[in-house]
């Protein structure tokens, strides 16, 4: 893999998925009692997709031999949590409803790029 593409996947894949559990859970921890156990277990799984985010970086980064699977593993999941996160959430956002197709496409497209590039892209074991 090309270092560049990579340092710029491992950005990614550090940056976009933890950044948005971090800025979601301070928001979101008056409330938990409120919204119930519905809104925990989203914030449960929006933990794990940046959880899992971090370790397919750094198993990227680090050459490791299951790093591409990890990666495609947090790309899909990190698509699938943005997609719930902007039709099927309990927690309070402040996405224009007008805005969530062009988002939800947008971090769809995203991930389909880098799963085409992770396809395409030599392997370093």
């Amino acid at each position: 893999m090309s270092r560049g593409w990579l340092l710029l996947l491992c950005a990614t894949l550090l940056l976009w998925r933890p950044l948005d559990f971090a800025f979601e859970l301070p928001s979101t921890l008056s409330s938990l009692g409120h919204r119930g156990i519905v809104a925990v277990v989203e914030l449960l799984f929006h933990g794990v997709v940046g959880a899992v985010a971090v370790a397919a970086a750094r198993a990227l980064w680090d050459t490791m031999p299951a790093a591409v699977l990890l990666t495609r593993v947090a790309l899909s999941l990190s698509a699938i949590a943005t997609w719930q996160s902007l039709y099927w959430s309990v927690l309070p956002h402040q996405t224009v409803p007008s805005d969530r197709l062009p988002l939800a496409a947008f971090a769809t497209c995203v991930a389909i790029g880098w799963l085409v590039y992770l396809r395409r892209a030599p392997v370093a074991s």
